[in-house]
């Protein structure tokens, strides 16, 4: 049994609440949870917290959750102690231990981590690089390339041996190390963290995109809730009304540019969404759909395009379908938590609020 463990406690003084703070458009804690859930070498995984907000995101991401005691969540408390604790719950051969400060991993780190602990059998294996640092006055003008170094870990994977952990110890005798590259090496602690992080979150997000065998050439919107904010509106004469974003409407038009065919897909059906269509020259409108991943289908044969060439935005359940079969998808950042869990991308932005402009400029990003 390979256990997974992402240890996750409400009390961060560097960084408040970090644990849940949204970084590109997802709580923190939600990328370690995919990364556990994706691992074909993990067998189960838990969040231990004492926090019943950070449980509470955790379990709509799909982890399970072990209470932390009071005692276990102090400034004091040890990574070594959290896991003892979970150890007197839970049967391990091996300990995955996943620090939710680094959401940048390769999707393959953690199984390449539990392969090279299987091979190599060691009391410990930790993700790290060479370091370089030296202070100050303690060495006389050399240059970088001839210091030596030492493996510093940088608290992205831990896999360690459970004999280890119910004694007490963090490190033993034998110390397996796996060198990973730059961007995998930051972790959070700091507000300019985040900002970092964030954006080479981004920069890979782009470079996945990029590396697609099939380019972008549909992309279909739903409305209410992505092309507007979702809230219902109604004049004094009764007359429904809904308030658009002019940026969204921007960012459809860039996208045309590019020879990107466009789509609004939407379960209502009103005059005013029709209107909204034809200023922004969409190609493709379809009202009053029941089951839109046949419609997107539909539309994807009409303009030439597979699904794997098709992208769609959407918020709601009666998204999820279609969301899921796309090649590229996206939810705002009020979207249900079904389709967060699924989505290629979350914005940072809300629906109404510009999302759709948003994923218009990934989308231009990763064909420029």
């Amino acid at each position: 049994m390979i256990l997974g463990v992402i240890p996750a406690r409400g009390g961060s003084k560097g960084v408040p609440r970090k644990n849940i703070r949204p970084i590109l458009g997802k709580p923190l804690i939600a990328w370690s949870i995919e990364a556990a859930a994706a691992s074909r070498e993990i067998d189960d995984f838990v969040v231990s917290t004492e926090d019943a907000e950070i449980a509470a995101v955790a379990r709509a991401y799909g982890a399970k959750v072990i209470e932390r005691p009071a005692a276990l969540a102090t400034d004091e408390a040890t990574t070594v102690s959290v896991l003892q604790h979970i150890l007197e719950q839970r049967k391990a051969d091996a300990v995955v231990v996943l620090q939710p400060t680094s959401p940048i991993r390769d999707h393959d780190l953690i199984d390449r981590c539990v392969a090279r602990y299987r091979e190599k059998r060691p009391d410990c294996l930790a993700t790290g690089y060479l370091c370089k640092f030296r202070e100050y006055g303690t060495y006389d003008n050399l240059r970088r390339q001839d210091l030596k170094g030492f493996f510093y870990d940088d608290g992205n994977v831990y896999v360690l041996n459970p004999r280890l952990v119910k004694a007490g110890r963090w490190t033993g005798s034998k110390i397996e190390r796996v060198i990973v590259e730059g961007a995998q090496n930051h972790e959070i602690d700091t507000e300019d963290d985040f900002l970092v992080v964030e954006r080479l979150l981004e920069l890979r997000q782009i470079a996945a995109l990029r590396r697609r065998p099939k380019r972008i050439k549909l992309l279909a919107v739903d409305v209410d809730g992505v092309l507007t904010d979702a809230g219902m509106y109604y004049s004094e004469s009764g007359d429904e009304l809904k308030k658009f974003n002019t940026r969204d409407g921007k960012g459809l038009e860039l996208l045309r540019g590019l020879g990107v065919k466009t789509a609004i897909i939407t379960s209502e059906k009103t005059e005013i969404v029709r209107r909204r269509a034809a200023k922004l020259k969409i190609d493709y409108v379809h009202q009053g759909v029941t089951h839109k991943l046949e419609v997107l289908e539909k539309i994807a044969r009409a303009a030439g395009a597979s699904l794997a060439e098709t992208a769609y935005i959407g918020d709601d359940v009666n998204d999820t379908e279609a969301l899921a079969k796309a090649g590229f998808s996206a939810t705002p950042q009020d979207g249900c938590i079904e389709n967060k869990r699924i989505v290629d991308y979350v914005c940072r932005l809300k629906g109404g609020e510009g999302c759709v402009r948003e994923f218009a400029e990934l989308l231009r990003a990763a064909a420029s």
